[in-house]
């Protein structure tokens, strides 16, 4: 009988599974488990944790890796029921920064001759990201675009305003989907979208698919959404042998995706259920805390226990509430506690926050980290250098070159200090982006004559480069090559240029099919895409490292595999209006795309505050399941623009 291991945080649920993962394969080998864990994070961590003396292939996969390898591998089955019948090999996927990129010229396109979107108070960037996520989320429900347009028509309701944005949404969206299914190119929803209605359905694959494996493992089955629970509820349905976890706590999942109201009513009947209670991440009393403020926010009665909570922190001006705040972190640390067993959550982490908190805590002496300070590719110094040298390759875009960014790209090429680069800098830019002589601008003694034997190379190779430059990635390699690996870069300097490479060619791949969009102008519109930050354009990791202090928003801090716990949790400004934030947006509501909503309900006002109540509970939940020492509660009357603050978090976090 499939087996579920069901338990909180900590409880031992992954680590029973890769027990028994290991078990089997040691007697069977790998080849015949397959294995699907919630992001390529957890991939990797269950790869490392594999220990098996001969290892075969390891089928481990995340939901979306599974559907990407099986379209690809079963492509022509999928291909022969299109319009068009066979036209490709094998399918373009497209990376989510040139989807966004595609959908906001479509947006741009429709707004020139009827913007309707004024309506809208969102750029076209921003109604882009609203209508991926619409068709992303109608995917992962299992929702066609008949189906979404039916739901986002009901939730317009009488209101014409409405009804008019929402039908030229869907026929955006309709036209980019037809785009893609005509070239072959699959972004997110449509990979989703093809492998259920067309391969998942085909009996020929669902026979080719019991025959390749007689295990299946699914870890944190609450996260996965209800197009993955359906493959999985086939796979128990059909193998000999299945071993799943669930975490009956982790609520938080429902609102990015997750349906564990869903996988509980299905799986639960079907399997043998192992309760694990030997051991939580977070102490008893957090779980206490965390029960009695569950009640507190939706019985609306008072706290009854608060012993976990070890000081409140209260001031009328903010300023003195972060003050206060970095003088008790401080304290800790002191008292001999380790930086990356304390983490600040507050709702929303502003620039005076930031400046405060880290002013403080590296005065002392200790590390700081803003973990919802994100790296982008222009910001690191190699990749930065990439684009700057392909702009000044091509002066005929006419593109700006930041500043800034033109004099760290001549300190790191020539090894100027910051004096010299910034004179070399503004030069430049009053020769109109191109490199002048030295000798014209009596700069040669300025900067050194070593330095200017290295300037003179410099501008030879891009005046060489102006009168034949190549394709982007090609270039970019060049550059790569011949100016920057000389320089020693780091392992990041290496992943970030890797990744540029990677972008364009990807990029270009897909855009090439895209009719507005003329050939030669490709590379210029890729770099307008990274200058814009298009959603994609961040390096894929954040090194916290392991001692500093962290400040984070509750999404950064759940969602990072690499925090499992920490002793000390500051909850700050909690009578901030921005702990009940709703997900729903202009144009994009989770909540209707679901498959607990019907389609005669209704959404109202009564509605979403019920359901921000129910994100703040869990968000807070699965916040305390990782603390094990103690909370500190930090709040002011006043918020930074000296306005009052009227959030109920504080008031339910009361004992009275």
């Amino acid at each position: 009988m499939p087996v579920i291991y069901s338990g909180p945080t900590g409880s031992g649920k992954t680590t029973k599974l890769l027990g028994k993962y290991t078990e089997i394969c040691k007697r069977e080998g790998t080849d015949r488990a397959l294995v699907f864990v919630k992001n390529a994070a957890s991939r990797l961590e269950w790869q490392r944790n594999v220990d098996l003396e001969i290892m075969g292939k390891l089928n481990v996969f995340t939901y979306f890796g599974f559907v990407q390898k099986e379209l690809t591998d079963y492509w022509p089955w999928v291909e022969e029921r299109l319009p068009g019948g066979y036209t490709t090999i094998v399918p373009t996927f497209m990376n989510v920064e040139t989807s966004h990129y595609l959908m906001s010229k479509y947006v741009e396109k429709h707004r020139k001759y009827k913007d309707v979107f004024e309506y809208v108070n969102a750029t076209s960037p921003r109604i882009a990201v609203q209508l991926i996520d619409n068709l992303n989320q109608a995917a992962m429900n299992n929702l066609t675009l008949k189906d979404l347009q039916k739901r986002l028509l009901i939730l317009a309701g009488d209101d014409r305003e409405k009804m008019i944005v929402f039908n030229e949404a869907i026929s955006i969206m309709q036209t980019f989907r037809k785009f893609c299914l005509e070239n072959r190119i699959l972004d997110y929803s449509l990979t989703v979208e093809l492998y259920n209605n067309y391969l998942f359905k085909n009996r020929r694959y669902q026979e080719e698919l019991k025959k390749r494996y007689n295990y299946l493992f699914v870890d944190n089955l609450e996260k996965s959404v209800p197009t993955a629970q359906k493959l999985f509820l086939y796979l128990l349905e059909n193998l000999p042998e299945v071993y799943l976890s669930f975490n009956p706590e982790e609520g938080i999942n429902r609102f990015f995706g997750g349906n564990p109201q869903l996988a509980r009513e299905s799986f639960f009947p079907l399997c043998e259920v192992e309760e694990l209670r030997e051991s939580y991440t977070s102490s008893p009393a957090a779980r206490r805390l965390a029960a009695s403020l569950c009640r507190s926010i939706f019985e609306d009665i008072s706290l009854k226990d608060n012993s976990f909570i070890m000081k409140e922190i209260n001031t009328e001006l903010r300023g003195d509430m972060l003050n206060r705040t970095g003088g008790e972190v401080v304290k800790l640390l002191a008292d001999g506690l380790k930086p990356s067993d304390i983490v600040l959550v507050a709702p929303q982490v502003d620039k005076v926050m930031e400046f405060t908190l880290e002013r403080y805590i590296t005065g002392q002496g200790y590390s700081f980290v803003n973990l919802t300070r994100t790296k982008r590719l222009v910001d690191l110094p190699f990749s930065q250098a990439l684009i700057v040298l392909t702009l000044l390759a091509n002066p005929q875009w006419q593109m700006q070159i930041n500043y800034s960014a033109l004099q760290q790209t001549m300190s790191l090429l020539l090894k100027l200090d910051p004096v010299r680069s910034s004179l070399l800098a503004e030069e430049i830019i009053a020769n109109k982006m191109l490199l002048p002589e030295l000798a014209d601008m009596e700069l040669r003694a300025r900067i050194g004559f070593d330095n200017s034997a290295r300037y003179d190379y410099l501008r030879e190779w891009l005046q060489e480069k102006e009168n034949q430059v190549p394709e982007l990635e090609e270039f970019f390699q060049l550059v790569f090559a011949e100016l920057l690996s000389p320089l020693s870069p780091s392992h990041e300097d290496i992943l970030a240029c890797r990744q540029m490479i990677d972008s364009i060619t990807k990029f270009k791949k897909v855009v090439m099919n895209f009719k507005d969009i003329p050939e030669e102008e490709m590379g210029k519109h890729f770099i307008d895409l990274i200058y814009n930050g298009t959603l994609a354009a961040e390096v894929l990791y954040n090194n916290i490292g392991e001692e500093a202090v962290i400040l984070t928003t509750p999404y950064k801090f759940l969602f990072s595999p690499e925090i499992k716990s920490v002793k000390y949790l500051f909850l700050l400004d909690i009578s901030s209006e921005n702990w009940l934030r709703g997900l729903a947006k202009e144009l994009f509501n989770p909540y209707i795309l679901s498959p607990q909503w019907g389609k005669n309900n209704d959404w109202n006002d009564s509605v979403d505050q019920e359901l921000r109540k129910e994100q703040l509970a869990a968000y807070l939940q699965s916040i305390f399941s990782k603390v094990t020492d103690g909370i500190y509660l930090a709040d002011s009357y006043l918020n930074s623009r000296g306005w009052e603050q009227e959030g109920q978090l504080a008031e339910w976090l009361l004992v009275i």
